[in-house]
């Protein structure tokens, strides 16, 4: 009679006593999908956003660089999405699509999920842009006739330099100074930047 009140009181507290989903992982070591082990435990609890577990999983893995996730207890890196064109991150597990930085002006990103600034893709010599953010080379800006610029990723039409004084170029975006002809014999110049052969005086 005194075992069966033990037991019903073992039964009482059982039943009173509150479920969790953080648990014991069940089947010998692993949790749910959208779960993981808390720090230095083996309880299961939610991933957090920016983050996401498989089944039987005991790790919440982290959206890798150029994605996010905005969702809690994701059990699938499909939750995680990548930052849009010409846009990139090189922050792992980023919960927020604010990680996700444009790319700098002289530069573009025609592809999605860029994982670093590196990914973005540098106006070519002879070209600029200032525009942030761009998705296609279509925003680089050609060098005026009369000038060139050697370097790629220029962000202002200042990096293009005027053909020196006794030269010219009728080129359009030119990447070498060996693009500003020279005054023919017996003629000169004083234009900086000069467009065409006509400035060149006897």
């Amino acid at each position: 009679m005194a075992n069966m009140g033990v037991r019903l009181a073992l039964l009482l507290v059982a039943a009173a006593w509150p479920s969790s989903r953080a648990a014991v992982p069940p089947r010998g070591g692993s949790c749910q999908a959208g779960d993981g082990y808390a720090t230095n435990s083996t309880t299961c609890v939610q991933c957090g956003a920016g983050t996401w577990s498989g089944e039987g999983s005991t790790e919440c893995m982290r959206c890798v660089t150029g994605t996010y996730s905005t969702v809690a207890g994701a059990g699938s890196e499909d939750t995680c999405s990548k930052c849009p064109q010409g846009t990139w991150s090189a922050q792992e597990g980023s919960p927020t699509p604010g990680s996700c930085q444009k790319c700098p002006a002289g530069s573009w990103g025609g592809a999605t999920g860029l994982g670093s600034q590196k990914e973005c893709t540098k106006c070519p010599a002879g070209t600029w842009s200032s525009q942030e953010g761009a998705t296609s080379d279509g925003v680089c800006s050609v060098c005026l006739a009369g000038t060139w610029s050697g370097e790629n990723g220029s962000n202002s039409a200042t990096h293009c330099l005027d053909c020196a004084p006794g030269t010219w170029s009728s080129t359009l975006g030119s990447s070498e100074q060996s693009s500003c002809t020279a005054c023919p014999s017996g003629t000169w110049s004083t234009a900086w930047g000069a467009a065409a052969e006509s400035t060149c005086q006897e």
